[in-house]
């Protein structure tokens, strides 16, 4: 029997938003457009079309009013707001089915159930097995001999199954029934009413002796005791929660079989779907089952390299995450010429090979040569000549193409390059692999990199970004090397004394916490955590979520007055926080050397800012004294630590774009920027200004960058919305070029689909023009911010160059050793430190000409705790 199959469209797409976000952090794309639900949605479509149905169709809601509403003014009214996250996807979701070839149906004045409805009706009526999945219980009333409700308990990996058969031996009733169950108990999340006190069980009771509702009311008056009367009370309230409750099965459709049929979808079209919302894992899936033809390369596999006699390109496999630990599997070389692929072994034995890795006068192109550079070091080998990195200038022209070889291969539409796990495995799975199979992926990398340099550098040419490639990230890459491959030195005993005391400590407050409560219990677990202090506790503002009452921080801030357990809560999150991601996790990152050589991410962020990973050095915390406490173990390694830090560099480069003034006056002048501003907005003199309007005018100041909305204000400073708002007017009547500025950004940005920095760094924000309001809206934010913090970082890699330059000219063996955001740190010799300080000082401050001047802040010390 051919099948039906009809996808409750709302009810699988909320079930899959509260899945794939319950802990509030949601998947987002380059645009951060959240994406979590159609991700969901989309993994359930795919276990669902296993089925291989020759008829599939999604319903969906048709907006907030249907007949049903006028039946009952408060249908649905209880009913919390859409999470804002989830408003997007409704339109996304939609545009996933169109890709996927899956029809989809909605009706003015209908829900999806009538439309699931009629179309079961219509699949029996011709002969079908109907399928009906949802997350809905009212579906139960449509299951028939034929037709068969899939209710999702889990996705789509855990499914209740319910036919006539499941309903008998569940409540003893019939399909039809289930309307009368539903009229008589009512149903909160509809807001039905029901009869008042009538549940489950007493609507069951009354089924199996009436029959329906209709049947209760011819017998209510023999009903006794409290039962009857609340029957006789409510029995209007019950039939008209019936009508509500059923599912229409006769709406007028304008749908044919033909509509519904899957013949399965068009690779490029889903593909494309996949790619713009960055579902990369869904992407790499439906390429791995439909395999493109892949070019040949030619695969020579040498135990001698031969003489390479033109400028090349070189893949380097290396095998592990981490390329500071990473081991070196072998080479692929490439040019129109000459191909071949040589492993680690027998590339060692070879010194003419290792000669050619280290000339600087033969040309290598390469992938993200950062990592070849620093892992061939760590091996032993030196190299040099790396003249091209496709990474970076891809990153250059689009930075939101994703960091892998194959995602960059495919921006350009190059077809030849395989998924990593093709090649390793995944997972548990993962390994090294044949020598054959790693020859071929070496040379289609090295072949790609080849083939598709003149192409790149020409885009970069024609878009006037070659010298942003060519003359900063370029040199940056080598200073990030350098960095890295200098490495943090910790003093380790510092970290295993502050966590004993941490540990300590941590077990005295689970102690009181205990106490407190009166039990034991899992203080981690948000749900455990959440019945003790709102239901045992009987604290205040408790807000119950579908997985529990929330927890989160900003609860907890605002029930800590309440009792004395919510601040030991508080203290024992981040103690455990620094215990286990600095203190121990720190440790665990300390190389042979006592240093830990952490990760520039440089092709990671939309706005040229770096990233540092395993460990993330930028991110240890600063606004506790424990966390503070951490930094002490950071130490130099010949003398000195010194710090030199742009001061208010964003609000600088803002005063610069958007030609303010005042503000570059007061820049010029030297004054207390938001003092200043504070004196301007409020009417009085500099010296008048007191510590809170300075606050809020420091709010607003560094706000503003972010295009920080009134609400924003009001809730950082704890002021009302109205004087929120009457601030933001006064401060752009303070500063009108700012105004006029944000607003021509967004403009420009609606005409050209980007913004850029001072050196032409280009963000693309496409969905600056989105129906989507709240899209609309966070795009204008980017929009704003884009040039200001892209601008920033580009200073900041300007800055990085002209201090290298400099330390080389005066023979320096001081070093930079860290970035962090507007900071760069150094390890310093303490010989060297009266003539470091300012040459430094000097090159920072000089690196980019503005109409403001730059301004930086140093400080020297033994350890990177004292330095500020």
């Amino acid at each position: 029997m051919e099948e039906l199959v009809l996808i409750d469209g709302n009810s699988l797409l909320f079930k899959a938003f509260y899945a794939t976000g319950y802990n509030g952090n949601f998947m987002k794309n380059k645009d951060d457009i959240p994406t979590n639900a159609v991700f969901g949605f989309a993994r359930m479509m795919k276990k669902i079309l296993e089925r291989n149905a020759k008829y599939v169709l999604v319903a969906f809601d048709y907006g907030k009013h249907t007949f049903r509403n006028d039946m009952l003014e408060t249908y649905k009214a209880t009913r919390k707001e859409t999470p804002e996250e989830l408003i997007p996807q409704f339109e996304m979701v939609r545009e996933y089915l169109k890709a996927h070839n899956i029809a989809y149906y909605e009706k003015e004045g209908y829900e999806g159930d009538d439309i699931i409805g009629t179309l079961a009706k219509f699949g029996e009526d011709n002969g079908l097995k109907v399928s009906i999945f949802t997350g809905d219980k009212d579906a139960f009333q449509l299951c028939s001999d034929q037709t068969t409700i899939y209710r999702t308990v889990k996705g789509v990996t855990q499914l209740d199954i319910y036919d006539p058969q499941t309903l008998k031996d569940k409540w003893d009733i019939r399909p039809d029934q289930v309307r009368d169950m539903l009229g008589l108990m009512g149903d909160t999340a509809d807001n039905i009413p029901g009869i008042k006190g009538v549940g489950e069980k007493t609507a069951l009771k009354l089924l199996h002796q009436y029959d329906t509702i209709e049947g209760i009311d011819e017998h209510k008056e023999e009903i006794k005791g409290k039962l009857g009367e609340k029957v006789r009370a409510g029995i209007e309230d019950a039939k008209m929660s019936k009508e509500v409750a059923t599912i229409l099965t006769d709406i007028p459709l304008d749908v044919t079989l033909d509509i519904a049929r899957y013949d399965g979808y068009d690779f490029d079209t889903l593909r494309a779907f996949f790619k713009k919302y960055d579902m990369n894992s869904l992407m790499r899936e439906i390429s791995l089952t439909n395999q493109p033809k892949r070019e040949p390369v030619q695969v020579t596999i040498v135990e001698k390299a031969p003489e390479v006699t033109k400028d090349s390109a070189l893949y380097v496999a290396i095998y592990g995450d981490n390329y500071h630990r990473g081991l070196i599997l072998g080479y692929g070389l490439y040019n129109d010429e000459q191909s071949f692929f040589i492993d680690k072994e027998h590339a060692d034995q070879d010194p003419d090979f290792m000669a050619y890795l280290n000339d600087d006068k033969r040309k290598k192109f390469g992938f993200a040569i950062k990592s070849n550079i620093c892992c061939l070091d760590v091996n032993g080998i030196k190299s040099a000549g790396w003249d091209f990195d496709l990474s970076l200038a891809t990153y250059v022209l689009s930075p939101s193409v994703k960091e892998s070889m194959k995602n960059v291969s495919e921006f350009y539409d190059y077809e030849g390059i395989m998924y990593e796990e093709e090649v390793y495995g995944k997972g548990a799975k993962r390994h090294i692999p044949e020598t054959a199979l790693l020859a071929k992926d070496c040379l289609s990398k090295a072949k790609c990199i080849y083939d598709l340099k003149p192409q790149v550098e020409k885009q970069l040419k024609e878009k006037d970004q070659y010298d942003l490639y060519e003359n900063i990230e370029m040199p940056v890459t080598f200073i990030l090397a350098d960095m890295e491959e200098q490495g943090a030195k910790v003093d380790e005993h510092v970290l295993k004394d502050m966590d004993r005391a941490f540990d300590q400590e941590i077990g005295e407050i689970e102690s009181q916490i205990y106490d407190l409560a009166g039990e034991n219990f899992n203080i981690a677990s948000p749900k455990q955590l959440g019945v003790i202090l709102f239901e045992k506790l009987g604290l205040k503002n408790g807000k119950k979520t579908k997985t529990g009452y929330s927890t989160s921080q900003d609860i907890l801030e605002k029930i800590y007055d309440q009792h004395p357990i919510v601040p030991l809560v508080l203290r024992y999150r981040m103690l455990t926080k620094l215990s286990s991601t600095y203190l121990k996790g720190l440790q665990e990152q300390i190389f042979t050397d006592g240093k830990i050589h952490t990760i520039y991410k440089q092709t990671l962020t939309q706005t040229g800012r770096l990233s540092s990973v395993d460990p993330n050095l930028q991110n240890i915390p600063v606004r506790t004294k424990e966390g503070k406490m951490i930094r002490k173990a950071f130490i130099s390694d010949h003398g000195y630590l010194l710090s030199f830090d742009y001061s208010q560099i964003e609000l600088r480069i803002l005063a610069h774009l958007a030609q303010v003034p005042k503000l570059i006056e007061a820049f010029k002048e030297g004054k207390d920027i938001h003092a200043h501003t504070a004196a301007l907005v409020f009417g009085v003199p500099d010296e008048d200004v007191t510590p809170q309007m300075r606050r809020q005018a420091k709010a607003v100041n560094f706000g503003i960058i972010y295009g920080m909305t009134e609400y924003r204000l009001a809730r950082d400073i704890g002021m009302s919305l109205s004087d929120a708002r009457d601030f933001i007017a006064r401060y752009y009547e303070t500063y009108p070029e700012i105004k006029t500025y944000m607003e021509s950004i967004v403009e420009t940005c609606k005409k050209q689909g980007y913004v850029s920095t001072v050196l032409n760094r280009k963000r693309f924000i496409p969905t600056i023009n989105d129906k989507n309001f709240v899209v609309r809206e966070q795009a204008k934010r980017f929009a704003m911010n884009a040039p200001i913090q892209g601008s920033g970082a580009d200073i900041m890699k300007l800055a990085m160059i002209k201090v290298d330059q400099a330390i080389k000219a005066h023979s320096f063996k001081s070093k930079i050793i860290l970035q962090v955001h507007d900071e760069l740190i150094f390890d310093v010799y303490e010989d060297e430190i009266e003539a470091f300080m300012p040459v430094v000082k000097e090159a920072m401050e000089t690196a980019f000409a503005m109409s403001v001047p730059l301004k930086v802040e140093g400080n020297y010390a033994k350890n990177w705790c004292d330095l500020k």
